[in-house]
């Protein structure tokens, strides 16, 4: 490390170069540095010939490119000069060809539940670019072999006990058990997310005029509710067409086998539901919070950078029978902050940049609104729902002073509310 910035630093190992957090990146880059130079320039030049030259640090900076424990959260993953992501850039410019398309393929087949599904994606468009090789024969194994968890039918929704107005369902009793719910969950979602992508790989790795069949189903359960206007910003924003808007409709009632309470299977929404109530996961632990940010970047394919803060959370919760699928979508550097959350029974679409709330401040999300018609009971408004999508733009704030609900259905038809890039968008049927 002669030739590097870093070679008069207090940082001696190539891990604890990787291990750097964005935050503490003032603390390393010199105050020399020119005001218009970029991570690149400053961190990644250096980085890079560090690679060049030691295999050791090669094998550290492989494991960051796949998110790895403990380089999840490293520099590295910033944005990059031409790109969402620094560790893309580095790698193409580190790596000799082999080397490189053998880490594109690595991260998207890798089964690490940290890996978030744009990099994953975007990782895989990267590969295309260079050819799959004699990756592709994997790619089609992993294709064929990975079915979507199975949906609840109707006859155990039927038979569900209810306090009157929620459904009720089994708790593990213990914390150790309700985060081996969670790895369970993220490991299920993880072998869905790399077999959508393997698909799109070996499908345009095909010659053309090619079809490729495949035996196992591509989708699960309805399609649900269904908005262009909302596909569009999700689009625009993943920036790859490797992703399809519809992978973020998030099939609710999918339902996960828990070993430990063997004739109790929990749907996803139950899943949520457990997360959000459940103090425990209120806390920055340094056990819970790792697993609980792997669930959401696997279980709700929550972008790089990413963050639903302590406190806050997102919920479905099904009215009687109906659980239809619908939007979760959280670009990169999105933030919900401390103490939101976010009902998920219409749908959300959160673009880059854009921020909820914070500060612990009590904010409901409400996607969907209640409607009684005059004389009716008040159970008949729990029955009767207009749903829509709680849409922000990139970089609009929800401020933390918006305390208290956000009716989202009530600016259905308008072209903005209250705040600047935050909407609502009604379904097309």
């Amino acid at each position: 490390m002669n030739d590097s910035i870093f070679q008069n630093s207090s940082l001696k190992t190539i891990h604890e170069i990787l291990r750097i957090d964005p935050d503490m990146l003032s603390a390393v880059v010199p105050e020399t540095a020119q005001p218009d130079a970029t991570l690149f320039d400053v961190l990644g030049e250096p980085l890079i010939g560090i690679i060049r030259k030691d295999a050791e640090a090669r094998e550290a900076f492989l494991r960051a490119c796949c998110f790895e424990a403990p380089f999840g959260e490293s520099w590295i993953h910033q944005t990059g000069v031409e790109g969402p992501y620094l560790s893309l850039e580095l790698a193409s410019a580190a790596l000799d060809p082999e080397q490189y398309r053998a880490t594109m393929a690595g991260i998207a087949l890798s089964l690490n539940n940290a890996i978030p599904y744009d990099y994953r994606a975007l990782a895989a468009e990267r590969l295309l670019q260079v050819g799959p090789g004699a990756f592709l024969e994997e790619f089609r194994r992993v294709a064929n072999t990975t079915e979507p968890l199975p949906l609840r039918q109707l006859d155990v929704k039927i038979g569900l006990r209810t306090d009157g107005i929620d459904h009720l369902f089994d708790i593990p009793e213990t914390l150790a058990e309700r985060l081996d719910l969670l790895k369970a969950a993220s490991v299920a979602k993880t072998l869905e997310s790399r077999a959508v992508l393997a698909r799109r790989i070996v499908q345009r790795a095909a010659p053309q005029g090619h079809t490729q069949k495949f035996s196992k189903a591509q989708a699960t359960g309805n399609e649900g509710l269904r908005s262009a206007a909302a596909e569009e910003l999700i689009a625009q924003d993943a920036a790859t067409d490797l992703i399809d808007p519809s992978d973020y409709l998030v099939v609710w009632d999918q339902e996960l086998a828990t070993p430990s309470m063997a004739e109790t299977a929990l749907t996803l929404a139950e899943l949520l539901r457990i997360v959000l109530l459940c103090p425990e996961f209120k806390l920055p632990d340094t056990t819970v919070r790792p697993i609980l940010v792997d669930f959401y970047r696997a279980v709700l394919k929550v972008s790089g950078r990413a963050i639903i803060g302590l406190s806050g959370g997102v919920f479905y919760v099904e009215h009687g029978a109906d659980a239809h699928p619908s939007y979760f979508y959280m670009g990169r550097d999105a933030v919900i902050g401390k103490g939101c959350t976010i009902d998920c029974v219409g749908g959300v679409v959160l673009q880059r940049g854009s921020f909820l709330g914070g500060g612990f401040m009590p904010i409901l999300i409400h996607t969907h609104k209640h409607i009684r018609k005059a004389g009716e009971l008040g159970v008949a408004e729990r029955k009767k729902i207009l749903p829509c999508v709680f849409a922000a733009r990139t970089g609009a704030r929800l401020p933390m002073d918006a305390i208290g609900i956000f009716e989202t259905a009530d600016y259905i038809g308008q072209e903005a509310s209250p705040y600047t890039g935050i909407s609502a968008i009604p379904f097309d049927s």
